[in-house]
């Protein structure tokens, strides 16, 4: 069987539970990158005509979203948060310590990364000259950035515990600036891609206070984006694997080709399905590249692993997954998982039945 099917039952639930969270994670975290970063851009694009930018249908719901999906992402990310403390406890919790203040530095700029989201759509923002918002929006950007490449180091000191007591001696980190930077261009490249799956799904299926049927027309454009997010990804995550120490070693298996291949073949069908104008603003594709998209990361979250995976002893973690799994509270925790999920539903139903009342009850004379 494929890693991580070939795992022990209590480690395969745990693991298959992380990368899932894990993908929902980056869904809305990507968003907010690339749309912070996307402000910067347009702000120069749009100098000449600075009200332009205001009006543009993707920054206009950039600017309006960001701080929403903030919210989903630190929402979204508790839960692998949980699950990589019951996955490798003492490899985490050794990158933490190792870390140290470098790694405490997160929450403050997490925080002000959050509030400056919320300057972004104000009209103080608005005022702004078209340089002033690039900043602003810059700012923005380099926070968040900041954020994933922690994150990444992170993730690469828990992946090295051979070079614990010498980094502890030294207080230098392990880390090669290529592998770290390499990371990190994976996810952010892919970001672009996420942003302008999102958006083109917004502009298509919400109204109230979010899109007209005017503006889905008009974005045809992202798919330049797309694509030269989807190309970066491919190059990236080749370049990620190659700076990893046990990286091709590690999916030189039948799984890693399996994981590779697979997500190979949906990267290639998320380029078709952006390769032209029309195609991307065509509304019979735009949930279908959100399933593909969905697909790709989770595919690029199972390679992550596996390279992780054969960096460490993960036998004796195995034993500790048992150990936890003998726990009390496992059907609570299913019980809760199913109420939960239940409610979330029951919301978005409700939410875009009003939606939907309000609309009816607008005279389209007026």
């Amino acid at each position: 069987m494929p890693f991580p099917f070939d795992l022990p039952l209590t480690s395969l639930t745990y693991m298959l539970l992380y990368l899932i969270t894990f993908v929902t994670h980056h869904l809305a975290m990507h968003y907010v990158v690339a749309g912070c970063l996307l402000i910067v851009g347009m702000s120069v694009w749009y100098r000449s005509d600075e009200d332009a930018l205001v009006i543009d249908p993707v920054v206009r719901v950039v600017r309006d979203w960001m701080a929403f999906a903030l919210s989903m992402a630190i929402t979204f990310g508790v839960a692998p948060l949980l699950f990589v403390q019951l996955l490798l406890p003492v490899h985490f919790y050794t990158a933490n310590l190792l870390l140290g203040w470098r790694w405490m530095v997160v929450i403050p700029t997490l925080i002000a990364a959050f509030y400056l989201l919320y300057v972004l759509k104000s009209h103080w923002f608005e005022r702004l000259s078209w340089w002033q918002r690039a900043l602003v929006a810059g700012l923005n950007a380099g926070l968040f950035v900041f954020i994933g490449f922690c994150w990444t180091a992170n993730h690469l000191v828990a992946s090295m515990p051979d070079d614990w007591p010498s980094a502890f001696e030294t207080g230098v980190l392990p880390l090669a600036i290529l592998p770290v930077v390499s990371r990190s261009l994976v996810w952010l490249s892919i970001s672009f891609v996420t942003m302008a799956s999102l958006v083109t799904a917004q502009l298509a299926y919400l109204r109230e206070g979010t899109a007209t049927d005017e503006d889905l027309p008009q974005v045809g454009w992202l798919h330049w984006l797309a694509l030269a997010g989807l190309g970066a990804f491919g190059l990236a995550a080749l370049a990620a694997i190659g700076f990893s120490k046990p990286g091709f070693a590690s999916i030189a298996s039948g799984s890693g080709a399996l994981w590779i291949g697979l997500g190979f073949v949906l990267w290639g069908n998320l380029i078709y399905l952006w390769h032209s104008d029309a195609i991307a603003i065509d509304r019979r594709w735009i949930l279908l590249r959100l399933g593909l998209l969905g697909g790709v990361l989770f595919c690029g979250a199972v390679v992550r692993e596996m390279i992780q995976v054969s960096s460490i002893d993960f036998s004796k973690a195995m034993v500790k997954h048992e150990e936890a799994g003998e726990v009390g509270g496992f059907t609570l925790f299913l019980v809760t998982a199913v109420v939960v999920v239940g409610l979330i539903i029951l919301i978005i139903r409700w939410l875009r039945e009003s939606f939907q009342a309000e609309e009816t009850q607008i005279d389209p004379q007026e």
